[in-house]
């Protein structure tokens, strides 16, 4: 194959784990084949195998740009917010972004999960995943205590209290039957939740004050 410019390579590759993910949220892992992804990105399977080894490869792959992409727009999001109030609801605005890019991000993650179970290189793309999402969220406990604004307790344990909210009320908003209904309420459900847990009893009254 005639080797394309760098800047074309990524292009071209980038498009192929973008049509992965919409497949793979749309079908699943295991009804999706290399040639439905090609047809997606408008290129041929030989152009696909060209950039990844496998199906296995791309979902691989593709998740490493996921977890990457996540983690980048959450950092984002926290470091804009002044005050740790802020980062908790700019953390569930970013985890919670809309129905329909958490319908498809938790339907391919959740294919993820049950191969990660399974297989030792996907394992380790989860662990990366949520090593980076509790030091986020470590982050924001750390600077809630030391403002006096959260709870003392300790902060691995608290990042760990938060994730599992947000995983939790994820899954169990999947359930329902009128996804798109009930979507902001298990939003604010979350933040209220998170706050009720962190925040020290009377510090925003006493914030308001000073």
């Amino acid at each position: 194959m005639r080797r394309s410019s760098p800047a074309t390579e990524v292009e071209r590759r980038l498009s192929l784990l973008k049509a992965a993910f919409r497949e793979v949220a749309e079908k699943g892992f295991s009804d999706v084949t290399l040639e439905d992804i090609a047809v997606r990105a408008g290129v041929s399977k030989g152009v696909t195998l060209y950039y990844f080894e496998s199906k296995e490869d791309l979902f691989r792959q593709l998740f490493g740009w996921l977890i990457d992409s996540i983690h980048a727009r959450m950092r984002e999001a926290v470091d804009r917010a002044e005050d740790p109030v802020a980062k908790v609801r700019a953390l569930v605005a970013i985890i919670f972004p809309s129905p329909g890019k958490n319908r498809a991000f938790f339907r391919a993650y959740m294919d993820f999960c049950g191969l990660a179970a399974r297989r030792e290189s996907f394992r380790a793309i989860g662990e990366r995943f949520y090593a980076g999402c509790l030091a986020i969220d470590r982050g924001i406990v750390e600077d809630g205590i030391r403002r006096g604004v959260f709870t003392l307790r300790d902060p691995a344990e608290a990042a760990g209290t938060m994730r599992a909210l947000f995983d939790g009320l994820m899954m169990r908003w999947l359930t329902e039957k009128d996804l798109e209904a009930v979507f902001a309420s298990y939003r604010e459900r979350c933040e209220r939740e998170l706050l009720a847990y962190l925040v020290r009893p009377g510090a925003l009254r006493e914030r308001g004050k000073s």
